[in-house]
């Protein structure tokens, strides 16, 4: 009987997963159509990366800039494991990852499978740390947004004498100023209580495992503070390209001039709405915040530039088939069920470090 156990609890889980992103993918659904009739969503707005090669040569750009700048984030952030992998490596792990992230809908994504990978082949005292560098990895990149779009709102005072960009800019730099503090705060608390933290948040629960993980990854990184500057380095200087390419964009499709500094303060809000777990990588959701976004600063268009600037970059993740296809061909990747002792972090659909 115990064999036939664990079959009898998968499928309903699998089941569950299915139902899940079938209710995203309606949710996503359904505000697309929305925008559409409404027309605040302008699909045929995609072909100006054909009728513009140079803004596809850009776009190609600053997702290979970014695959890089993944890479060599990982690969830094495995450093606080003691774990060296050979950059090549790590880059076909990226594009795995990138595909994972957009193509297969579920609870494991892409940067699990990549830190499973890594995990298999080290040491066992070492495994539960590398996976949880993929969770620190997110956490690093989010925090990045935000403080890239804070030091352009704080270097650029004309934003605040603009009546329209006066209130996001004061969201955006709360966001900054409460992010900074409140990361130096955590990593003094975990480093003079971090024991007592893992016995406050131990539990079944998911909120539980949720701030366990927090509390691990703000140890871990109060351990390697010099690789915690490099990592986040790489990911602002990314997200400060994004944000150039997003003003180019968004120049192009409403064919006005639109300053750098005005992008900097709608790009890390609209960003940071494809967190929420209500649809698949964000679409829709996102869609939506960066239509109001614009109107909030006195344009038109958000959801159809982001949704080329969205699309332009999800559609070069499914290259990523290839590296995946190299690796399972040949044995080396794991598979998603190969856990070794750790709880896996929280899988993000969406691809932007």
């Amino acid at each position: 009987m115990s064999s036939t156990a664990p079959s009898s609890k998968a499928p309903p889980s699998r089941a569950k997963g299915l139902v899940l992103f079938a209710a995203k993918a309606l949710v996503a659904a359904l505000l697309i159509g929305w925008l559409v009739r409404s027309g605040n969503l302008d699909a045929g707005a995609l072909r100006i990366l054909i009728d513009r090669p140079s803004l596809l040569a850009m776009d190609l750009g600053l997702f290979a800039v970014g695959a890089v700048v993944a890479t060599l984030r990982f690969r830094v952030l495995l450093g606080l494991a003691d774990v060296t992998v050979p950059v090549f490596t790590v880059l076909r792990l990226q594009m795995t990852a990138f595909f994972f992230n957009v193509v297969i809908p579920g609870n494991v994504g892409g940067d699990v499978v990549k830190a499973l990978y890594v995990a298999r082949d080290a040491p066992k005292e070492k495994r539960t740390t590398i996976l949880l560098v993929a969770f620190v990895e997110r956490l690093l990149g989010l925090t990045a947004l935000v403080l890239m779009g804070t030091l352009v709102t704080v270097v650029r005072p004309g934003i605040w004498s603009d009546p329209l960009l006066r209130p996001l800019a004061s969201v955006v730099a709360a966001l900054g100023a409460a992010t900074l503090i409140g990361g130096a705060i955590a990593l003094v608390i975990v480093q003079r209580a971090g024991d007592r933290l893992d016995a406050y948040t131990s539990g079944p629960s998911k909120l539980s495992k949720l701030l366990n993980q927090l509390v691990a990854s703000m140890r871990l990184l109060s351990a390697g503070p010099r690789r915690l500057v490099i990592a986040l380095g790489l990911s602002m200087a990314f997200h400060g390209l994004g944000m150039a390419f997003f003003t180019v964009l968004t120049q192009a499709l409403l064919q006005r001039d639109v300053p750098y500094s005005s992008v900097a303060t709608v790009f890390p809000l609209g960003l940071l709405t494809l967190v929420l777990p209500i649809s698949p990588s964000g679409l829709g959701v996102g869609h939506v915040a960066f239509k109001r976004l614009f109107e909030a600063i006195g344009l038109a268009g958000g959801a159809t530039v982001f949704n080329v600037y969205l699309l332009g970059q999800i559609v070069p993740c499914l290259l990523g088939v290839f590296p995946f296809l190299s690796l399972r061909r040949r044995g080396e990747l794991p598979s998603a069920d190969a856990s070794p002792t750790a709880e896996p972090p929280p899988a993000r659909s969406s691809r932007a470090g």
